[in-house]
């Protein structure tokens, strides 16, 4: 799984995985796979995932 933890600067930028899933037009769990094949860069805010603007911009991009 392709993940970091970061603090509160980044949150600004970022989405959840919900948010990310209807940017990308598809359901959380495809996003949650992507993810875990390392396709898409996730990092933690405590318990919760969250996605930078600019990998979802990369994914979208491809």
């Amino acid at each position: 799984m392709s993940l970091s933890r970061v603090g509160n600067e980044n949150e600004r930028e970022c989405v959840s995985l919900r948010e990310a899933s209807c940017r990308l037009g598809v359901c959380v769990r495809t996003v949650r796979r992507e993810i875990d094949r390392g396709r898409l860069r996730a990092f933690r805010v405590g318990r919760n995932l969250r996605i930078r603007l600019s990998e979802l911009r990369e994914a979208i991009a491809v």
